[in-house]
């Protein structure tokens, strides 16, 4: 138990000082190899894994499943109906969508689809790490310990976006939060239900993937590490009148819990009969 507190420390405290360097040098701090992205995350990681090497053979099991390919397919799809549903709430409640035609179109937005297996294997060193991380910390898939986890996996994520003032702290500045939240609690039941590293590191990048191409980002770090690195910004698919972007991102995140719990249930009926 010491173990795991003293990891989740260094995880909370290592992820907020990058992010906290990456707002205060200007830079996203990762190197480009062959377009792999390597970056103190990654290091971070790494150091982590090293010092719970002895658990890695228990998990080696998830690194062997490859998944089925329906596995694949359905979190290929997950994110986009999420996505999908997510403009017809927006819809819903009243306020105006309307598709636009931004700029770099083509070069970042249809090329990104293209390029999407490409930067999969570009970024499955982190993704590949980062659940490994995850895993060894929480050791099992409880509901509860996910849910646990999730929270504070979340909070190692405060400095994401710039924060210029202490005196004014406005919501829509961390209204990225609930949506790692979400993330974190549906690609780790994802992990749970298909035992395989692969299909979850592909979900997670789905899952971001979905998100960023249709509602846009300003974050660097997100656009140059799961997109194209010669960007530092997108502004998405449709322009939204009147809506606060902490609405979308929670009602993005209230739909990605939903669809954890249906996970969650499907895995749980599943064992149940087996």
């Amino acid at each position: 138990m010491k173990r795991k507190i003293l990891t989740i420390i260094v995880l909370f405290l290592s992820y907020n000082l990058i992010f906290f360097l990456q707002d205060l040098l200007k830079s996203e701090l990762q190197i480009y190899l062959l377009g792999f992205r390597f970056n103190l995350f990654l290091l971070v990681n790494l150091g982590i894994i090293y010092f719970h090497r002895e658990k890695f053979g228990k998990y080696f099991v998830y690194l062997k499943q490859i998944g089925k390919f329906k596995n694949w397919l359905l979190t290929f799809f997950v994110p986009i109906l999420e996505t999908s549903f997510t403009l017809g709430l927006i819809k819903l409640l009243g306020y105006s969508l309307k598709f636009k035609k931004p700029e770099f179109l083509i070069e970042f937005g249809l090329s990104s689809l293209v390029d999407l297996p490409i930067y999969f294997l570009w970024n499955l060193p982190f993704l590949l790490s980062t659940l490994l991380v995850i895993v060894f910390i929480i050791d099992d898939f409880k509901i509860l310990k996910i849910l646990g986890f999730s929270l504070l996996f979340t909070m190692c994520f405060l400095f994401v976006q710039p924060i210029s003032s202490f005196d004014k702290i406005y919501l829509e500045n961390f209204s990225y939060l609930p949506l790692i939240f979400a993330y974190t609690i549906f690609n780790l039941t994802i992990l749970r239900t298909y035992r395989s590293f692969w299909v979850a590191s592909f979900s997670v990048l789905i899952s971001i993937y979905s998100f960023v191409l249709v509602f846009g980002s300003t974050n660097v770090f997100v656009i140059k590490t799961f997109f194209a690195r010669m960007y530092t910004e997108w502004d998405g698919l449709f322009v939204f009148k009147k809506l606060d972007v902490y609405l979308i991102d929670l009602l993005y995140s209230g739909l990605i819990i939903l669809f954890a719990i249906l996970f969650f249930i499907f895995d749980k009926k599943k064992n149940n009969n087996l």
